[in-house]
């Protein structure tokens, strides 16, 4: 028979188990949508902030918006523009 500290470490250990299996569950969807965020090529990101193609052409020239150039392509990462778009509002 397990002594009454060796039953309440093997029930603390369990419950410890429990508890990090159902908050991982729960933060599963962030953190996959935090690694698996959507990437905009330049029409993407027209559409995602709904402005024209010639505005962020200009936003890009003056480095104004955050976005990624690999060799000729320009992409946006979605929680980069999330992030802009929060500083731009609490600016105003």
């Amino acid at each position: 028979m397990p002594s009454t500290t060796d039953f309440i470490e093997a029930l603390r250990v369990e419950i410890k188990q429990e508890l990090r299996d159902q908050i991982l569950s729960e933060l599963k969807p962030d953190i996959e949508r935090l690694l698996y965020a959507n990437v905009f090529d330049f029409a993407g990101a027209c559409r995602y902030l709904k402005v024209s193609d010639s505005t962020l052409r200009r936003m890009v020239k003056d480095r104004e918006i955050p976005f990624i150039r690999n060799r000729t392509l320009i992409h946006f990462r979605q929680i980069a523009l999330d992030k802009w778009l929060e500083d731009k509002e609490q600016s105003n």
